[in-house]
């Protein structure tokens, strides 16, 4: 099940690409929306999310672990 959804998350990723570069923002809007949930799921059983997906779901995904050292005691 989790090599089926990061092969999902894959195309999911190629897709959104090929949607941003033909400037169709209803499509890519869709696309990003499921690679989103699929990334979701992949993560809650999990997996590691393939890096080709990374930056289209986590734009800033440096802020999520410099996040995780604001609570931590000096």
């Amino acid at each position: 099940m989790i090599n089926a959804l990061k092969n999902r998350i894959v195309e999911l990723a190629a897709a959104t690409r090929e949607a941003e570069a033909s400037a169709d923002a209803a499509a890519q809007q869709d696309l990003l929306e499921d690679l989103e949930r699929h990334v979701e799921e992949l993560e809650a059983r999990g997996g590691k999310v393939p890096d080709c997906a990374l930056p289209l779901v986590r734009p800033d995904g440096d802020g999520e672990v410099e996040d995780q050292f604001d609570n931590m005691p000096i």
